[in-house]
């Protein structure tokens, strides 16, 4: 085998993929609404928001189908929503009915939504204040979702005009949780889509819906998994003109509709619900509207990617304020700031050392690769080659000139190496040289597993590490073995283990913290126990810089050899 590491007169900062961050702004200030469960946060957020309608919307807060299409009727109706378990009228729910003390109450559902004696209890609760007047219990519910959806389009229409309907899946809350927010600014519908499969079942449902938008404007929330492609085209019949916004997850579609559709207030704040389950933003829908402002859509955590995205939008936005619906177990302090979010190791293995799509190549005999214009600095390489003679793969630049050795090998081979150019020369090529078949596949740094506390394999192994510094002890069956670590995404690196060329049983060295790439080489059974940092443990391995670092191939201090030149074809077999 050859070396691992290859030689570069200078190293750049910007690997492939590496994404640099914008100078962090100044941070909003963070509030929060919330209870002590779902039902009890639909009561906090509507003590919060500005309602002047004397109606209150009762839904099952345990599924979001039937408050998801309420929600812009009761912002259109200046009403309240509260959500409540399908056979018990929770106590702050109630609490909260006393208080409105409404003339009517709206069940939303079915009775296996909402349970007549929860209905019974709601209009007892609105009569608790002992006023003569009477209150009105109502039922709007269909024998299904669809059915209760167009039943709500149909009240909408009896207080006034219907400016738009919004199409969005009955099946998956996401998409649509942010549409109900826009739709009840402008008196606008939410309809549910069906997600039967069958041609009748889509012809039934486009028989229904499609008389309900006629001579409306349709907004579909969502990519086809939400909406499909059938039922759009089934709608342009009707429709005065569909138009569908998606964004590449939920996380996007939600700050794409509140762009396409931006909140007239001036006030600078911004509602952030989660977008991993639905309660929170069912209620906060109807805030959002009567108060008119953004909701947006978070991750339970801090996201590396999507956070930054949100904090983006609030910069654009000019908000000051942000305010998040639910606890802190709903949506974290940090995701609620806007981060900065810390990386997982992998994402700060991506950072250091960059991303690209997985590459697969296989064959019969030597070859030739081109890997791409960019070229790839640093990647695990996945082989199995199946010749019983000598099987190399070599590392070329642009000007296909060689860089390094990561594989050669006397006898079938499988395993794992590390390709590692450094920045400033890229591998563009790999000549494979073998008379047999072979598969090789290259991965991204960040994509391999995380070190573990043993490990063991029989072959050549890359695994990144995150941890403090450790002692570690290795053992291997004899032949070649070699442990290193890429630190700082290739500025330095150190090499734990080098040893040739009988069995090592219990060596001990010392690991530098991470974030590091670790690399294995063996040709023979190997483990490593990694402990708790031992201060006293052998430090034989100093941080390198790759400028000027001798290769496995050329210096003899690290195996034990005599020095070959780059031109030998040099097999581990002949390493003994």
């Amino acid at each position: 085998m050859r070396a691992l590491l290859a030689l570069a007169a200078a190293l750049s900062l910007v690997a492939t993929g590496l994404v640099t961050a914008a100078p962090a702004a100044e941070a909003a200030s963070t509030t929060r609404i919330a209870g002590s469960d779902r039902f009890a946060t639909s009561v906090e957020i509507s003590r919060q928001t500005p309602a002047t309608g004397d109606v209150v919307y009762l839904a099952n807060g345990l599924k979001f189908p039937d408050a998801l299409a309420a929600g812009p009727v009761v912002a259109a109706e200046g009403g309240h929503l509260l959500l409540t378990p399908p056979n018990q009228l929770h106590a702050a729910v109630a609490e909260r009915i006393r208080e409105l003390a409404p003339s009517e109450i709206v069940v939303v559902g079915s009775a296996a939504s909402v349970s007549d004696a929860v209905a019974a209890a709601a209009l007892a609760a609105a009569q608790a204040d002992g006023d003569e007047a009477e209150e009105t219990l109502t039922r709007v519910g269909g024998a299904n979702r669809v059915e209760t959806s167009l039943l709500l389009l149909e009240r909408l229409r009896e207080s006034g005009g219907v400016n738009s309907v919004w199409v969005a899946s009955g099946a998956n809350f996401p998409d649509a949780l942010v549409a109900a927010s826009v739709a009840g600014r402008d008196r606008s519908a939410v309809v549910l889509d069906h997600h039967a499969p069958t041609p009748q079942a889509t012809q039934a449902w486009l028989d229904r819906v499609g008389p309900q938008v006629a001579g409306l404007r349709v907004n579909i929330a969502g990519g086809t998994p939400s909406v499909s492609a059938a039922d759009q085209q089934g709608l342009l019949v009707h429709a005065a003109e569909i138009q569908r916004y998606a964004g590449s997850d939920r996380y996007q579609t939600a700050m794409l509709i509140n762009q396409q559709f931006p909140a007239a207030s001036t006030e600078p704040a911004m509602l952030l619900a989660t977008g991993q389950n639905f309660p929170d933003a069912l209620a906060g829908a109807v805030h959002a509207a009567l108060r008119d402002v953004p909701m947006l859509l978070t991750p339970n955590a801090c996201h590396a990617t999507i956070t930054p995205k949100l904090q983006a939008e609030a910069d654009r936005l000019g908000v000051t304020t942000v305010i998040g619906l639910g606890s802190s177990a709903t949506i974290s302090d940090l995701a609620l700031r806007l981060g900065p979010c810390p990386l997982t190791l992998p994402q700060t293995i991506a950072a250091q050392y960059g991303t690209f799509a997985p590459q697969q190549h296989s064959g019969t005999g030597s070859r030739l690769i081109d890997l791409g214009a960019r070229g790839i600095p640093y990647a695990q390489l996945r082989a199995t080659m199946s010749s019983g003679g000598v099987n190399r793969v070599v590392m070329l630049d642009a000007d296909r000139q060689l860089l390094d050795e990561p594989i050669s090998y006397q006898g079938p081979y499988s395993g794992t190496a590390l390709l590692a150019a450094f920045h400033e020369r890229p591998v563009r090529y790999l000549n494979v040289e073998t008379t047999g078949t072979w598969t090789l596949r290259l991965t991204d740094l960040s994509s391999a597993p995380t070190l573990g506390t043993p490990l063991s394999g029989d072959r050549d192994a890359v695994f990144i590490y995150g941890g403090p510094a450790r002692t570690v002890t290795a053992s291997h069956g004899g032949n070649l073995f070699a442990v290193i670590e890429l630190l700082d995404g290739g500025a330095s690196y150190r090499v734990p283990f080098q040893h040739c060329c009988e069995p090592l049983n219990g060596s001990i060295s010392t690991m530098a913290a991470g974030p590091a790439v670790v690399a294995v080489m063996s040709d023979s059974p190997w483990r490593l126990t990694v402990r708790e940092f031992a201060a006293d443990a052998p430090v034989d391995a100093e941080p390198r810089s790759p400028a000027n670092a001798p290769s496995l191939l050329t210096e003899p201090s690290l195996l034990g050899e005599p020095s070959q030149t780059a031109s030998d074809s040099v097999t581990r077999s002949s390493i003994r």
